[in-house]
């Protein structure tokens, strides 16, 4: 993936989800049917994915020769830190100042640093060019996601596809 490409798809989500704030609260903590991320949930998964799992990613394969690179576990950090409580505005500040501290840096990416490499626990071998590819494929599923949820909450007749996995 080149560098101007990647800069380009990670810029719409933060747009994408500032949308959400107009929506009522109790519409925001709304869970489909089945084990699925509410509105809020989502938004406080891809903060805590963007600081603890892409920023950090990014930074060790840019500083350390083959560093080994934690996976983050989705599920049981929505679990521990009881996303579905927590406040949407600053949830959403969190995300787009590290999504855009993230993007200020991807702009000052060479094309020699694609290359360099690390140990993605669960994954197997990544460079940062694949990195770059696995982060804005989350990006995309998320903004799936998101709008299967709002349109199923504009309509709660329509039940989700089973394609649409709303699973952290």
């Amino acid at each position: 993936m080149q560098i101007p490409e990647a800069i380009a798809a990670l810029s719409r989500l933060p747009r994408s989800l500032e949308r959400l704030a107009s929506l009522p609260d109790a519409r925001l903590r709304t869970r489909p049917p089945g084990d699925y991320f509410s509105l809020l949930e989502q938004v406080c998964h891809l903060r805590d994915i963007e600081v603890e799992g892409y920023s950090r990613r990014l930074t060790l394969l840019l500083e350390q020769e083959h560093p080994e690179l934690p996976d983050l576990d989705g599920a049981a950090l929505a679990k521990a830190r009881d996303y579905n409580s927590q406040d949407l505005m600053p949830a959403l500040a969190a995300f787009t100042a590290a999504r855009q501290a993230n993007l200020a840096r991807l702009k000052t990416l060479r094309e020699s640093e694609l290359a360099r490499s690390g140990h993605l626990e669960k994954t197997g071998e990544v460079s940062v060019a694949r990195l770059l590819e696995l982060w804005t494929a989350h990006d995309a599923e998320h903004a799936r996601e998101i709008e299967a949820l709002l349109a199923s909450l504009r309509d709660p007749t329509q039940p989700l596809k089973p394609s649409q996995s709303l699973q952290p």
